[in-house]
């Protein structure tokens, strides 16, 4: 994932951290609404190992990572039929006026074997709210899509991905 994001000067200071709690349970419903039972029964044939990719059971499911203290949230839901959502929140007070947000949501196709994991998404949209510059704001804008290729691992109920640059992200497990 690249981020680029304009932080206004004088706002991200570290008493203007946000109440991340709050945000997670809102980026938890966001992965359960792609989640809804009714949208995964598969009425027809079953797609052949050649045109599907079943995951891996250890993957499958919501997994989040947001640090103590840290103003950003990062959430993933994987389903057994190969399918993903991605949603990254930054999210901090900027003050009286309110909170500096900006969401990302990716949605598309995964690939996982052993121990690499390949994300194709269909889809990327950034939306910003900024209520110290409001008239820049904007709501599901398109992000350019980009593939994405990881080592993952799971232990301890603990996802593990890690760029090919090293850049590695730890993930909890919140639900099947």
């Amino acid at each position: 994932m690249r981020w680029t994001y304009e932080v206004p000067s004088g706002t991200a200071t570290r008493r203007n951290r946000f109440r991340i709690r709050s945000l997670s349970a809102l980026l938890l419903c966001a992965l359960a609404a792609c989640s809804d039972p009714g949208e995964q029964k598969n009425t027809g044939p079953s797609p052949s190992p050649t045109t599907a990719v079943a995951g891996p059971r250890g993957l499958v499911g919501a997994w989040e990572s947001a640090l103590p203290g840290s103003n950003t949230t990062l959430a993933y839901r994987f389903t057994q039929e190969g399918t993903y959502k991605y949603v990254g929140l930054l999210s901090y007070p900027t003050g009286a006026d309110g909170t500096y947000e900006l969401t990302r949501i990716d949605q598309g196709r995964y690939e996982a074997s052993a121990d690499m994991l390949t994300l194709k998404p269909d889809s990327s949209t950034v939306t910003r709210k900024n209520p110290e510059n409001p008239e820049q704001d904007y709501t599901d804008r398109p992000a350019p899509v980009e593939t994405q290729h990881y080592r993952w691992t799971v232990a301890d109920r603990k996802l593990s991905l890690v760029r090919r640059d090293g850049t590695q992200f730890v993930f909890a497990w919140v639900s099947p």
